[in-house]
């Protein structure tokens, strides 16, 4: 009798653990067949005293539309209880929480680590925020010439706004120009009035054909066709007036290496007179004129007086240039 009841109990056992087995290998099953999940953002806005699934998260695959209706209602834990009022759920906290709340549902939920919730408002997230940025900036890009484009945002993960009435306004701080721009994003409510502000920035490019040199251009030598040409170049990394691409009157101040971009202020009027040149010295007096060859040792423009050596003397007289051939002692 007692070896009977004894077998019962070992049999009732065995049935215990293998209906547990059975149910946990069917919620599994579940879990990993669904054609959906839930995913959480790392910031929502609770509308009530509690938050429910429904703020916190949003469904992807093919969960039907009155499931997801059932499961969004689902009241979770407490709200802030403060309007505007903000409380952050680390990670760990987050995934106990789902779990007690939600149970085998818990599985399904794909978090993006810890979430900030505030009560009331709204929020907007990175990528809207993006959105909003590049929609502000584009009436005043679209007035510059070339490729023009943005990128390296740097925003905030997202942004409270204290009502749900408000919006963003984004302005640039400082100078609007090739490079890193500063931003500043204003919550400004219905009424116009600024509520909170954030920062941000953004890299705008510029794509420009500027005038290069096709070859090493030495320091004093003049602008050749030659030895100029276009190629396309990010303005945000250009510094200075370019030169025109078109004034060939002049010479570079500086050396320039093949591709270098070439800048108005290393460029200066060629001279009438060039150190070095040859040049017919005239010795103008009341009664007298005399001539000789000198050497230049500046350049000059005209009229302007610059020292000659007499290359019969090896004397270093000062002369007035007359033309692009002589200069004048009087």
């Amino acid at each position: 009798m007692h070896s009977y009841q004894r077998h019962l109990k070992i049999m009732a056992t065995v049935l215990l653990w293998f209906a547990m087995l059975l149910f946990a290998g069917t919620a599994l099953a579940a879990t990993v067949e669904a054609s959906w999940r839930l995913t959480l953002g790392t910031a929502a806005v609770a509308h009530g005293t509690r938050v429910t699934l429904g703020e916190i998260a949003h469904p992807v695959g093919d969960l039907p539309a009155q499931q997801w209706e059932r499961l969004a209602a689902i009241e979770l834990w407490s709200a802030p209880e403060e309007q505007g009022k903000q409380h952050t759920v680390t990670t760990e906290k987050l995934t106990k929480m789902l779990r007690y709340y939600l149970g085998d549902v818990a599985a399904l939920c794909v978090t993006s680590g810890h979430l900030v919730i505030q009560r009331g408002g709204k929020v907007i997230d990175g990528p809207e925020l993006e959105r909003q940025v590049v929609q502000a900036l584009t009436s005043r890009i679209s007035g510059l010439r070339g490729e023009v484009s943005l990128r390296d945002f740097r925003l905030p993960r997202q942004v409270f706004l204290s009502d749900r009435q408000s919006n963003i306004e984004v302005s640039v701080a400082g100078r609007f120009e090739p490079g890193r721009l500063s931003l500043q994003l204003t919550e400004m409510d219905a009424g116009g009035n600024a509520k909170r502000r954030y920062t941000g920035g953004v890299f705008l490019d510029q794509w420009l054909n500027v005038p290069c040199a096709l070859r090493p251009i030495n320091s004093r030598e003049r602008l050749t066709p030659d030895a100029v040409g276009f190629k396309r170049k990010n303005a945000a990394y250009l510094r200075g007036e370019l030169w025109d691409g078109r004034s060939f009157g002049q010479r570079v101040q500086r050396s320039v290496g093949a591709g270098e971009v070439l800048y108005q202020d290393n460029l200066e009027d060629v001279p009438l007179v060039s150190r070095g040149d040859i040049l017919t010295l005239v010795f103008q007096g009341q009664y007298v004129r005399l001539t000789a060859s000198a050497k230049a040792l500046s350049d000059g423009k005209l009229g302007q007086r610059i020292l000659v050596e007499n290359l019969s003397s090896k004397r270093e007289i000062a002369a007035e240039i007359r033309d692009a051939h002589t200069v004048v002692v009087r």
